[in-house]
């Protein structure tokens, strides 16, 4: 692979691709509006909407994960949420058509809507049924445009639900472990729900087969194939932390239209040689030390 170039390198996937990387000896270029201290790589201080065609290197791989992804920040700030998810890829995609690079575009499985069938493969008609998932189905119409006018190499990964060490607050499984850590109750929204969860080094292994694989114009599913309800998440991470705790639907959280179930079909990926390999048990300990390891090193406080 030639040069690897990172937009939003320090959110959590970039932090966590990054660490994959690094062990690789990759020559990557990170491109955020934060700049953290890591000498390891090359990094420019630039919000997504303001980079340079002179940012990027020619022929490089672009990963682009500059976006933002909470579902409730993008109802409330729905031009933002175009802005950066929509324009800002964009503007991505003319330095790529100019520096002839390939891409890797991390979109969400949200694109589905609501699941005609289960389990939900590549070819399920896309339905935006909020604000994000608008965005991301509109980016990955313009990755498609670009690939096949300018005939560049791009793959969309569409991810489930990714957990892991260092994800944000506002995920459900971080919401559900600050709360076993901080007190003896959980208060949560919808416990019926089925989601398809898929532990972050899961995810990272896939960005790096897709990126060795990077012909034409792809899209991959990225889903453990499994689908647990968020009764099913809590009473696990209840189980791993040992601790007697009540758990309740704050009615407050409740979310309208709220789909119940969702399970990826990978097939396509798996054909690559991908395959999930963190089980739910597994994933969520995992999850749940970093998280008790983090209070711990800030004494206490979240």
């Amino acid at each position: 692979m030639n040069n690897i170039v990172i937009t939003g390198h320090n959110g959590f996937l970039g932090s966590n691709l990054l660490s994959k990387l690094i062990l690789k000896k990759s020559k990557i270029l990170g491109i955020s509006k934060t700049i953290k201290k890591n000498d390891s790589i090359k990094q420019i201080k630039r919000n997504i909407l303001d980079i340079k065609d002179s940012d990027i290197p020619k022929n490089s791989c672009i990963i682009h994960l500059a976006a933002i992804t909470d579902v409730v920040y993008c109802e409330k700030y729905p031009k933002k949420c175009h802005d950066v998810n929509v324009i800002g890829t964009q503007k991505i995609l003319e330095i790529a058509r100019k520096k002839n690079c390939s891409m890797i575009y991390p979109s969400t499985s949200h694109v589905y809507g609501i699941p005609k069938k289960l389990p939900i493969k590549e070819t399920h008609p896309t339905n935006a049924t909020s604000v994000y998932s608008e965005s991301k189905i509109k980016a990955e119409q313009l990755c498609k445009k670009f690939s096949k006018s300018y005939d560049l190499d791009i793959s969309i990964l569409r991810l489930f639900s990714t957990y892991g060490p260092k994800n944000s607050e506002y995920k459900v499984e971080s919401i559900i472990i600050k709360q076993i850590i901080t007190k003896n109750l959980i208060k949560i929204g919808n416990l019926s729900p089925k989601r398809d969860f898929i532990y972050i080094d899961d995810v990272i292994n896939a960005f790096q087969i897709v990126s060795e694989n990077l012909k034409g114009f792809n899209i991959y599913n990225v889903g453990s194939e499994k689908s647990y309800s968020i009764q099913e998440i809590c009473n696990i991470l209840k189980k791993l932390n040992g601790k007697k705790i009540r758990i309740i639907t704050d009615k407050t959280k409740l979310r309208k239209n709220d789909v119940k179930n969702v399970v990826s079909n990978c097939s396509r990926i798996k054909k690559l040689g991908w395959e999930p390999n963190i089980s739910i048990n597994e994933g969520l300990e995992l999850t749940l030390n970093w998280h008790i390891s983090k209070k711990v090193k800030s004494k206490g406080n979240f």
